[in-house]
């Protein structure tokens, strides 16, 4: 039996808990012993339900800098927003951290958008990985990469930015423990990444590192369509969303039978666009239910749900919030199997890409190759694959300490 600590630092929503979460069945089933150091707790705690997961408060950074340049254009300057530009913040993160680990005992830990608690696993020499979106681990390169490539970079900013944060870095970890990289935050670490090669935002890495087209359902609703015929379409938006009334209209507008989730949304808006052909669900549904009986999904591009509809070989148009929901879309688009909309576009034309969508059968027919590519067979046995993995290196690091 090993103790196994999942760490999710950085980053909102479920979508930091699903890759880990679809390994926990089988993790406690052979006995081990699953510790989660979330940074929303309450997300945490509704998304292991009953099973025998203990959760814990991640330490975090809850200061704010100004006078950074907006927007962050590689991983250094997301780490600035995050305490790396303060050796002391850093310090007592790093010290935080390293008592969690130490108190859970832990033989492994598992770092979902983690960089602090991978720095204390390597400082207190525990064994490590990284689990979830690819775009939390960028490429080894000196410096870390512009993350924007539609945005011309002076390479001097991305290296100052590096030099900023590295310098930071080595003052607060212990004698011996600097690194001279950014890159070496990752070093050692075993990579378990949601997804498939096609769809790493920074392109294919060693195919046995990706864990499929994982569908994670975290609601449990029925879907109840709109009468009549036609096609479905399903939408899980957000009430954050800056062009949300745009993307409802887009849906009324569209002539199909749609269901739409809205986070956070409220009836005096929800009620504006709510028609006979228009539907909206409460609560969050059975994903598998939906995933087998829409047509098209229409969402921000966070990985459960758009890596799930593609399991279910369905087009996905994107309609990102952030800059992994972007990268990931630009990904989907290039495999045929959906669009993408550039969220720094004024006014988006969703209408228009939605259709499309809808009119062009290629998208279906690409979306159902991608999944038979990657069939159900397969995820099951990347899921075995990853379990050993995770087994060899915990057993390594308890049998150590015998």
């Amino acid at each position: 039996m090993s103790r196994i600590l999942l760490a999710w630092e950085l980053g909102t929503g479920l979508g930091h808990l699903g890759p880990f979460l679809s390994l926990v069945p089988k993790l406690l089933e052979r006995g081990h012993k699953i510790h989660i150091a979330a940074r929303e707790i309450s997300s945490a705690c509704r998304a292991v339900d009953a099973l025998p997961v203990m959760v814990h408060q991640a330490p975090l950074c809850l200061n704010t800098y100004g006078g950074l340049q907006e927007p962050p254009l590689n991983y250094a300057e997301i780490l600035m927003r995050y305490g790396y530009l303060e050796p002391a913040m850093l310090r007592a993160m790093l010290a935080a951290w390293s008592s969690l680990i130490c108190s859970t005992e832990a033989d492994i830990v598992i770092a979902d958008h983690a960089p602090t608690a991978l720095l204390a696993a390597r400082i207190l020499d525990i064994p490590r990985a990284v689990i979830g979106g690819p775009f939390n681990v960028p490429p080894p390169a000196d410096p870390m990469p512009n993350m924007r490539t539609w945005v011309a970079v002076p390479h001097q900013r991305l290296a100052d930015s590096d030099h900023r944060v590295l310098k930071v870095i080595n003052e607060a970890v212990p004698r011996g423990a600097d690194i001279d990289a950014l890159r070496r935050i990752f070093d050692g670490a075993a990579h378990f990444f949601s997804g498939v090669p096609e769809l790493d935002p920074y392109g294919a890495r060693d195919p046995g590192d990706y864990l499929g087209l994982q569908v994670m359902s975290t609601g449990s609703g029925d879907p109840t369509w709109p009468a009549g015929d036609g096609k479905k379409v399903f939408a899980y938006l957000n009430s954050g969303y800056k062009h949300l009334e745009r993307a409802l209209q887009a849906l009324a507008d569209s002539g199909v039978r749609v269901l739409a989730y809205v986070f956070g949304g409220n009836e005096s808006l929800l009620g504006r666009y709510r028609s006979a052909r228009l539907n909206f669900t409460p609560q969050p549904l059975d994903f598998h239910l939906v995933a087998a009986d829409c047509d098209l999904c229409v969402c921000h591009g966070n990985s459960g749900t758009t890596l799930g509809m593609l399991h279910g070989g369905r087009p996905v148009l994107v309609l990102p919030m952030h800059l992994e929901h972007f990268l990931l879309g630009k990904r989907v688009e290039s495999t045929g199997a959906g669009c993408v909309v550039h969220p720094e576009t004024a006014e988006p034309d969703i209408s228009g890409t939605l259709a499309t969508m809808l009119g062009t059968e290629t998208f279906g027919q690409n979306a159902r190759a991608l999944a038979s590519r990657y069939a159900g067979g397969s995820v099951g046995t990347m899921t075995d694959r990853a379990i050993a993995r995770i087994e060899a290196l915990s057993a390594k690091a308890a049998g150590s300490q015998t």
